[in-house]
């Protein structure tokens, strides 16, 4: 019956349905309704769906009581579920059609629940050595850093401790202003970069933390974490983040640092299995052209679609370089501000992130904006129409809630801003990579290939393959990547092919 796609099932959590299936040989199909996964497209910003909290909103009834005579509890509780799930789910559908999010659902997000298990069962080939290799090097670094640091503090203190870093950073007169609720100097990385800018220790405790970091998260604990297989089998979340991209937990490998060397060589331990390559297939500049096809700039829909450099493009426009030298230091300046724009960044913001004054911040986002009038009418709008709506969507329509949008508090106001701006663009990424994901795995199938998909990171697709595969399966990540969606700018795939996760890059 569970095979049978003719009949009409509704569940709750679809991949954990699958995986719970899977050892008995089952795959579930005809799955119409997924509660879990209806509900999060319908309010992706609640913390939590539990199908007794759905049912009671939904139908009133969080269950059915004790169980009858005649019925053991496992059953009546296994009937129980059924019958709430069915019901919760009938209401549910409905209201998706109402807000038109069937689409979304049928075609994206029911699909996708399977295919997570998948890439879940699958894992990734870890190469311990390399971990450990990498553990003693930052130990010792780490070991130096520490040195250095108490030399310029001109004395010993924990420098994991928040607190002690604030006593220090007081005592050599180093403050931003700035405190903590319990009204303590603040020492988040926000400030500490502020204070980088003027003084060496705040600089010197800031490498020292994203050193620690990469050795006490990664380096020495991905190892406990290696099933017996020799492989990492950590959890694709679909129902965790407000803009539809996956998240990944136990552990969470989206979350290596990739713009330091040190970060970037933990993916080298990540390996493919003896025989087999591993085949990265990454969008270039997603988000940069998601914000051209939403705000229809002219200026920037002209660079992408004539396949331009745009931060080189920025760099002459905006910053008025010519010569070879000024490009070479004002495109690294417009990339930086390209990527900022597109997440709405105030004056104060990207005079941090950049090191100039806010005056002086404030004139290049103006003049950013002289540049590119319709991103500045697009900056404009947005947050006009969530305070009319109460949400925003993404080009296929996806929902947000923007409920601070019209907050009497500046700065919660100032966030749902951001927030709305910020949505027609990532959750429109997570659409195209998550619909990516479906036609890549669909290619693979119909093909007869023996490639898996193992990761998803940001915009970028991991796949393993035996080696006579692989240049085929990269010719085919970049076919179907790239013709996902038509967008008013071409999409463009980076693919690369390696023994390990760093090298495929």
């Amino acid at each position: 019956m569970l095979s049978n796609g003719l009949l009409s099932k509704s569940v709750h959590d679809l991949k954990r349905a699958v995986a719970l299936l899977a050892p008995l040989g089952i795959e579930p199909e005809g799955v119409a309704d997924d509660t879990l996964l209806a509900a999060y497209l319908l309010d992706p910003i609640r913390s939590k769906y539990e199908l007794a909290d759905l049912a009671r909103e939904a139908i009133g009834t969080e269950g059915a009581g004790a169980a009858p005579e005649g019925w053991t509890e496992p059953q009546w509780r296994a009937a129980e579920a059924a019958d709430l799930t069915a019901q919760t789910a009938h209401v549910l559908h409905g209201r998706l059609l109402e807000q038109g999010l069937e689409a979304i659902y049928n075609e994206m997000e029911l699909p996708l629940a399977p295919l997570l298990y998948r890439m879940e069962r699958a894992g990734l080939k870890v190469d311990t050595k390399v971990l450990a290799e990498l553990s003693k090097y930052l130990g010792a670094e780490l070991e130096k850093l520490t040195k250095k640091i108490y030399k310029v503090a001109g004395r010993e203190f924990k420098i994991n401790s928040p607190k002690q870093v604030g006593d220090v950073l007081e005592e050599l007169n180093i403050s931003s202003g700035r405190k903590t609720s319990t009204g303590r100097v603040s020492t988040s990385k926000a400030v500490l970069e502020e204070l980088a800018q003027s003084y060496e220790l705040p600089r010197l405790i800031i490498e020292y933390r994203e050193l620690d970091k990469l050795k006490t998260v990664y380096t020495d604990s991905l190892p406990a974490q290696i099933a017996e297989d020799g492989r990492i089998h950590g959890q694709l979340n679909q129902t965790v983040t407000a803009t539809g991209r996956l998240s990944s937990s136990e552990p969470n490998l989206q979350n290596i640092p990739i713009r330091t060397e040190l970060g970037r060589r933990i993916r080298r331990a990540f390996i493919a299995e003896k025989g087999n390559k591993l085949i990265s297939a990454d969008y270039s500049q997603l988000e940069l052209r998601l914000l051209a096809h939403v705000t229809h700039d002219p200026v920037m829909l002209d660079a992408f679609q004539k396949d331009d450099d745009i931060h080189e493009r920025t760099a002459r426009l905006v910053f008025g370089a010519k010569t070879k030298e000024e490009l070479k230091e004002a495109r690294r300046f417009a990339k930086i501000v390209n990527f900022a724009i597109a997440y709405a960044i105030e004056p104060f913001g990207l005079s941090q992130r950049v090191g100039i004054s806010r005056k002086e911040a404030k004139k290049v986002i103006d003049d950013y904006y002289d540049t590119y009038k319709g991103v500045h009418r697009f900056m404009e709008e947005v947050p006009e129409k969530a305070r009319e709506l109460g949400y925003v969507r993404s080009i296929y329509g996806r929902l947000r809630p923007i409920p601070g949008i019209n907050d009497r508090n500046g700065n919660v106001r100032a966030r749902a801003e951001r927030e709305a701006i910020n949505h027609p663009i990532q959750g429109s990424a997570s659409d195209i990579v998550k619909l990516a994901m479906l036609r890549v795995d669909e290619a693979v199938r119909s093909e007869g290939l023996k490639a898996k998909m193992l990761m998803q990171v940001h915009d970028e697709i991991l796949m393993e393959a035996p080696k006579e595969e692989a240049e085929r399966v990269a010719v085919l990540l970049r076919r179907e990547m790239e013709s996902a969606v038509e967008l008013d700018v071409p999409l463009k795939v980076e693919v690369g092919l390696g023994d390990n996760w760093m090298d495929a890059k």
